[in-house]
């Protein structure tokens, strides 16, 4: 109780601090937490940390594990943390195609039977969550709880203008452009800031998430971002009758979060928390509202 005490207030500290305060990507997460493992032909990075109930974590669009910096310290408390690197993302290989979000719901089915998982819960972030919900639905008797923040889970719960942005963004030619742009610092934190992430975001996380667009393979996460935008796991939802808790930022801009707010008619057992003055960017509040909210959950 108390690290999760000491955790949130160590997140509360004002912001002001650099953006290399923890030394960069590479000191994000203690080296001893590091994990390789051969999973088919790839050969797997994975955060270990922690004992007890594993909790699998899914990484977001061209994301790491190093995104989960401040989740892992918090949830390891109680919980065997496990996040791998997704295919094409972090220090995985992308490996042959396909990227969908089947084939990642296969990898970490793959991931979860080479390190002997029996039942666990699982959660993941935006298309992380997507693929997390594809995971429990093929394997419902393995899941104990969901975790589920700022979850893609229908087209139906996309805001018209992040889909416009998705399909502008992954045509054609257009994508290879993107692709480019993508590392340039500059151009990134000018789409992020007005069109995704908002302002005020924590100076660190927005370092770590541009060095993972450095790292990213770009057709891997072109085919996983088309093909997850598409998925619907409303019926799966609707039968869900376990644990749930379903987190979001109240000004997000790539998801309806009064559509999220309404998943309760769906899952009356669902507990649905929405972060006041948070946008998609992780910033000090976001950071501090999910820890404790997620913190909580796993405790009940």
């Amino acid at each position: 109780m108390h690290g999760v005490e000491n955790d949130l207030r160590r997140l509360q500290w004002p912001a002001a601090a650099r953006a290399d305060r923890y030394g960069g990507i590479g000191t994000a997460v203690s080296a001893q937490q590091i994990q390789f493992i051969d999973v088919g032909q790839r050969r797997v990075r994975y955060l270990d940390q922690g004992s007890g109930q594993p909790l699998l974590l899914c990484h977001g669009f061209i994301g790491s594990l190093e995104n989960f910096h401040t989740w892992g310290p918090a949830f390891s408390v109680n919980r065997r943390v496990l996040i791998p690197d997704l295919p094409g993302c972090g220090e995985t290989a992308a490996g042959d195609p396909p990227f969908t979000v089947t084939s990642h719901a296969e990898f970490l089915d793959a991931f979860a039977n080479r390190l002997g998982l029996k039942d666990h819960d699982v959660g993941g972030i935006c298309l992380g969550a997507t693929v997390a919900l594809e995971y429990a639905s093929r394997f419902p008797e393995r899941i104990d709880r969901l975790v589920l923040h700022t979850p893609i889970y229908s087209p139906q719960t996309l805001r018209a203008a992040f889909k416009r942005q998705v399909a502008a963004f992954t045509a054609g030619p257009v994508f290879w452009v993107v692709d480019r742009l993508r590392r340039n610092r500059v151009v990134s934190d000018l789409y992020k800031r007005f069109l995704v992430e908002g302002p005020g975001v924590d100076p660190y996380d927005a370092q770590v998430n541009f060095d993972n667009q450095l790292r990213a393979d770009g057709r891997a996460a072109r085919q996983w971002l088309r093909d997850g935008v598409t998925r619907d796991y409303r019926d799966f939802l609707r039968g869900w009758r376990k644990p749930v808790l379903i987190v979001v930022a109240a000004d997000d801009r790539t998801v309806d979060v009064n559509a999220i707010r309404g998943l309760r008619d769906l899952m009356p057992q669902a507990e649905i928390r929405v972060i006041e003055s948070a946008g998609h960017g992780w910033t000090p509040t976001l950071i501090a509202a999910q820890v404790e909210a997620i913190s909580a959950f796993l405790k009940a």
